[in-house]
């Protein structure tokens, strides 16, 4: 296997770990009406939500590593096997009971990566224009919009899943943001909007991801959000980036990205595992 691809593993195993102890820490603060932006000040209070945070960077510099050598789509469908590490943990520390079907839907995900980084190749980004780099920013203002009318959603199942999903948009607009980023001195990172929109879909993300695991079960927030995250930032890698699978696999390429998002659109269908509590 291609140390690239050991780097983006590694990154998935501190996502996955991640989101759990992220999970613990928002059922323990009280549910507040509307885009909550208080809940990760509040949560910054809790040690748990700190060591979750750290795994959070770990995660994301390791797989900006990955993605100066590994196309978008590739490094995506890598974190997406955070979510296999997200449902074990949530049954050893959660209480959450992953029925076959959700054992199917996890080894779905786990098929789709390995035929994914078969398909995969190394090639650097291609240049992305400011045009494209500016519209990020307001893809992030457009998908925050959408978040604050989520949260008005009456199902709390169902509002947890949108709001996952909308985290995976802003996490995708993170990485291709990191992909394309121009340099790394002061002066080009403050001049480009690509090193903005990391930022923002980075905070914007976080506070989503809180939101939603406040609302439904881990599973049910994490896996929208990991094939959202996949199959879009996937997509903008490709039609941005000249992100490309290797000569000749194309269709095993395809066939994984249907599998990861067909193993995460599974496991929000049938997770329910654990109760979702909230602490006043």
């Amino acid at each position: 296997m291609p140390p690239a691809l050991l780097v983006v593993l590694t990154a998935a195993v501190c996502s996955g770990t991640a989101t759990v102890l992220q999970a613990r820490a928002a059922r323990g603060e009280p549910e507040r009406p509307g885009l909550d932006a208080t809940l990760v000040v509040r949560l910054l209070r809790r040690p748990d939500y700190i060591l979750a945070l750290g795994l959070v960077a770990a995660g994301f510099g390791l797989a900006a590593l990955a993605m100066r050598s590994l196309p978008l789509f590739v490094v995506q469908a890598g974190r997406a096997s955070s979510l296999a590490v997200t449902a074990l943990l949530a049954v050893l520390m959660l209480g959450a009971r992953l029925r076959r079907r959700d054992v199917a839907a996890v080894g779905a995900v786990v098929a789709g990566l390995v035929l994914l980084a078969a398909a995969s190749s190394t090639r650097p980004s291609s240049e992305v224009s400011t045009a494209a780099r500016l519209g990020l920013l307001l893809a992030l203002v457009a998908v925050a919009a959408g978040a604050a009318a989520a949260t008005r959603i009456g199902s709390r199942p169902l509002a947890g899943g949108v709001l996952g999903a909308l985290a995976g948009l802003a996490f995708a607009a993170l990485a291709l943001g990191a992909r394309t980023l121009r340099g790394f001195s002061p002066a080009e990172l403050l001049g480009d909007p690509a090193a903005w929109s990391v930022a923002v879909g980075g905070a914007l993300g976080l506070l989503l991801t809180a939101l939603a695991l406040q609302r439904t079960s881990v599973v049910g927030a994490t896996a929208p959000m990991v094939a959202v995250e996949t199959v879009v930032g996937a997509l903008l890698g490709i039609a941005l980036c000249g992100d490309r699978p290797a000569a000749g696999a194309a269709v095993p390429a395809a066939l994984g990205f249907l599998l990861v998002l067909t193993g995460a659109l599974g496991l929000v269908r049938f997770a329910g595992a654990e109760e979702v509590r909230v602490t006043p």
